[in-house]
């Protein structure tokens, strides 16, 4: 009983369950001989290991007040795959590389070779950062004859916030 396959695999074994683990994808050749009557009988059959395509879900992401969706960015370095995406939030492109979400949680990608069938996943966790900042635009200001203008004074305890002010009249700093 003889083995032969890829990158010179060989073995041989007296034992016909002695199964070899292949460790590369190829056609693998399964060689019988026996002695029949002193003549050297041979038989040969093969059989093909299909490699598995690559996954990629992509790094991490943050779903934030400004960004309401993103795109995931899975890939695969395996040519002529079909994508698909499980998770809570996809809103569009489930079977593409790319699709955009807008839920927090676990997404996964599965990744078909659909020559042969083979499959992997990945997978990608989105958070949610989207807090409301907190805000306070100050004490009530009144506008008189005699006090034409006034300055607000806004604050917020939420570190790291940008302000903008609109209304009527604003005429510096908003």
């Amino acid at each position: 009983y003889n083995w032969t396959g890829p990158n010179g695999y060989t073995s041989a074994t007296q034992n016909p369950n002695n199964v070899p683990v292949p460790s590369a994808p190829g056609t693998y050749n399964y060689t019988v001989t026996a002695t029949v009557a002193g003549v050297p009988c041979t038989s040969t059959t093969t059989v093909t290991v299909n490699a598995l395509p690559t996954a990629n879900a992509g790094t991490a992401q943050v779903l934030s007040c400004s960004a309401g969706s993103i795109n995931l960015a899975g890939s695969s370095s395996t040519s002529g795959v079909n994508f698909s995406w499980a998770g809570p939030g996809i809103v569009s492109g489930g079977n593409t590389a790319t699709p955009s979400v807008n839920q927090a949680g676990n997404y996964v990608l599965t990744v078909t070779n659909p020559t042969t069938g083979c499959t992997s996943t990945a997978n990608v966790n989105v958070t949610n950062n989207s807090s409301v900042p907190n805000v306070n635009a100050g004490s009530t200001a009144v506008l008189t004859c005699s006090t034409t203008s006034v300055n607000l004074s806004g604050s917020s305890s939420t570190a790291g916030v940008n302000f903008s002010w609109t209304g009527p009249g604003i005429v510096s700093g908003a």
